[in-house]
């Protein structure tokens, strides 16, 4: 659930970290985000509040209804004055951008270069440290309004070693903050030519099928709860007997045969993006590969990832951005990622 706060006209989203008092080696994190007139630090039971974060635009125009104005891009790099606040263990936080649905390289100083995803360590809890998100969008054109979307990964820096820890837990989870972007000018996209791209991908397909009842039953669902909500689910070739593995162990000379399923809310229309170490991954020229959702059927992403480049230990996930939700104004329609799960090498 978003929780939106218009003080000191920021547009904020927080989300309040939960850890079991009872440790495990799976990290077992417990993500909630508290109703605005509960206090978040009141928590039942044996929790304790481990971290808090907010982020949203800087200054924002407001209309008359108390909506966000369209941010303007007018030519050149465009500037997002942004802020972020956090503290206890979610000052390790990360940023993905998404114009349209499309990954978007930015930067976050004049001197740093372009990336889909910059890490920050913040050193004091519950400061608002600001920030400033500059990047040509990869996307659009004069005319244009495009939804843009401001996510954040938390501790994305966390990997488990298999060892000491063998999943994420709630580490990655995601939090997004979502505008929409005008264009009075043709932005140049040739400037993202030389930016790192990483061809993991062969052999894509995306297709439909119908929905099983096994699959209900794995999401502990019915298809009464489809008409408004979405669900993902990652199945990987060789996890062996392991239900939604979070581990994985890969070899050089091997691919590994991936089927992403998106399935629920009717008609909206999602474009997905497959990461590896927080990077979209190609096949060929193309990275993101758009989804409708239609009663009865999941819409069904395969590929075979090639791992022989990977390296020891890999983070693996996908993002799916909704491109139409504001076809469904009386609805709340967010960014989906599945957990993270681990490809790792030899020990």
């Amino acid at each position: 659930m978003k929780i939106l706060s218009f003080s000191r006209l920021l547009i904020v989203l927080s989300v309040i970290i939960l850890l079991n008092t009872a440790c495990s080696k799976q990290n077992d994190y417990v993500e909630e985000m508290p109703d605005t007139k509960e206090n978040p630090f009141q928590i039942e039971g044996g929790e304790t509040i481990m971290g808090a974060l907010s982020h949203g635009f800087f200054d924002p125009k407001i209309n008359d209804s108390g909506e966000m104005i369209p941010l303007i891009y007018s030519g050149g790099e465009l500037k997002i004055d942004y802020i972020v606040n956090a503290s206890g263990k979610a000052k390790n936080i990360g940023f993905l951008v998404f114009i349209d649905g499309l990954p978007q390289p930015y930067k976050v100083d004049e001197e740093k270069s372009y990336e889909f995803l910059h890490v920050l360590d913040i050193e004091e809890d519950n400061k608002d440290i600001p920030l400033t998100f500059m990047f040509t969008p990869i996307t659009g054109k004069k005319g244009d309004t495009l939804s843009i979307s401001i996510t954040s990964i938390y501790y994305p820096s966390f990997i488990p070693d298999i060892k000491e820890t063998s999943s994420y837990g709630n580490y990655h989870s995601t939090l997004e903050v979502v505008s929409s972007l005008f264009f009075r000018q043709d932005p140049n996209t040739n400037v993202f030519s030389e930016i790192e791209k990483s061809q993991f991908l062969n052999n894509v397909s995306v297709y439909n099928e119908p929905l099983t009842k096994e699959i209900l039953d794995k999401e502990l669902t019915d298809l009464n709860r489809l008409e408004h909500s979405v669900f993902t689910h990652v199945d990987i070739e060789n996890k062996g007997n392991k239900e939604n593995a979070e581990n994985i162990q890969i070899n050089d000379d091997s691919s590994l045969s991936v089927k992403f399923k998106i399935f629920g809310h009717p008609k909206v229309r999602y474009r997905n993006t497959f990461y590896i170490n927080h990077k979209p991954v190609l096949n060929k020229e193309e990275s993101t590969f758009e989804t409708e959702l239609a009663d009865g059927s999941m819409s069904i992403v395969e590929v075979n990832i090639d791992v022989k480049n990977l390296e020891d230990f890999n983070t693996f996930y996908v993002v799916s951005v909704p491109i139409n939700a504001s076809d469904f104004p009386d609805e709340v329609i967010d960014l989906e990622k599945t957990p993270s799960i681990l490809l790792y090498k030899n020990l």
